[in-house]
């Protein structure tokens, strides 16, 4: 493998997402991937950044510091979307090598796919921040692929349920989570089918309104999803608001479960993670005398699982770049517009009121859709 050193850039948006969950501390954190130059038009919010990075070369446009400084990789960081087709375009057009993104990947699959187009003809990896990397969901995989659980049933996800239940949550964080069931899965999805509600009604053209961080319109503050793969396995994943005398410990109710012939495993997303195992041949588990198991990994629960998990990602990517792959490890730039097409499935197979064959023909916003066809 080489060691090449690698001048890498990180591109931030203060008031409009930021610089994200740390991608771009995890190129300060490896010797071989020195920040030389980020970006971000806010001049206050960038001299606040200047000390995470390590240098002061701030530029205000991400496409100057792009043309300039000949960057072998690029974070692009915000968590707002809106931007996400631009920047990540503007990056593989300059000719960088890889490109660290964000998740969600993008505010719709058009965006997506010009994305994916632009990274694939200039050759260009692309890897997302989905939670795949982490040492739980490696350890879960683990568990499924080696038939400690048996033949899997059928699998199950849940959103955080907090204030932004239903297709925000499924936007922002059910794509961590239908990342790792697709993952699990090792299979395509072949057809999905959607239903979306607001305070326990059908939605509306009322109900439609812009999303936050940039995702585009959204509606509903309840959804449920249920996916076919082409292996023949099924998923469901559901968001709803939570338990009001659990509002501190959201982060618990983001997950998913397994079921298998043998037992259930499930992940949850709570600080550094949680991983359990119920080992049974039933249906309903027998708690009283086989219990839910916790699997402890103390050498990731013991460091800051957000950092490590970017590194692991960042990593995957450079050994990518090293060997002349495919992204094998993490959720690449194809993994994740397809999470983002089981996303996008759930409202328009809503607004159909039928499933949805893969690929989706409409590759744009659902809403949008549905807005126009009106007018």
């Amino acid at each position: 493998m080489s060691n090449a050193t690698l001048r890498a850039g990180v591109i931030g948006a203060t008031g409009r997402g930021n610089y994200g969950h740390g991608l771009g501390e995890s190129f300060t954190a490896l010797e071989r991937t020195p920040v030389v130059a980020f970006a971000d038009a806010d001049q206050a919010g960038g001299a606040a950044a200047a000390s995470r990075f390590g240098t002061d070369n701030h530029y205000l446009d991400y496409r100057d510091m792009l043309a300039r400084e000949r960057l072998d990789v690029v974070a692009v960081t915000p968590r707002w979307t809106d931007q996400r087709r631009a920047m990540v375009v503007a990056a593989a057009e300059a000719g960088v090598k890889g490109i660290f993104c964000e998740k969600p990947f993008a505010a719709s699959l058009a965006d997506a796919d010009a994305m994916m187009e632009a990274c694939d003809r200039n050759g260009v990896r692309i890897v997302v921040a989905h939670r795949r990397a982490a040492a739980h969901e490696m350890r879960l995989k683990q568990i499924v692929d080696s038939g400690e659980i048996g033949d899997i049933q059928v699998m199950r996800g849940h959103g955080k349920g907090d204030h932004r239940a239903g297709s925000l949550d499924l936007m922002i964080l059910g794509t961590h989570i239908l990342d790792g069931i697709r993952y699990v899965a090792g299979s395509e999805v072949a057809w999905a089918h959607g239903h979306v509600t607001q305070d326990g009604r059908p939605i509306t053209q009322d109900d439609i309104k812009e999303g936050d961080e940039g995702v585009g319109l959204l509606a509903g503050n309840r959804v449920a999803a249920y996916y076919v793969f082409e292996n023949g396995l099924t998923a469901h994943y559901e968001s709803f608001q939570g338990f009001p005398d659990d509002a501190n410990d959201h982060n618990r109710h983001l997950g998913f479960e397994v079921y298998g012939t043998k037992g259930i495993v499930s992940v949850r997303n709570s600080p550094g993670g949680e991983l359990y195992l119920h080992r049974h041949d039933l249906w309903v588990p027998d708690t009283e005398t086989r219990p839910w198991e916790r699997i402890r990994i103390p050498e990731w629960e013991a460091q800051n699982s957000g950092l490590e998990s970017n590194l692991l990602i960042v990593r995957e990517l450079l050994a990518a770049l090293d060997e002349e792959r495919d992204i094998r490890s993490v959720s690449s730039g194809a993994d994740s517009r397809a999470t983002l097409e089981m996303i996008m499935a759930v409202h328009e197979s809503n607004r159909l009121g039928t499933r949805v064959p893969f690929p989706l023909a409409n590759r744009g916003n659902p809403y949008a859709t549905w807005l126009a066809q009106e007018q």
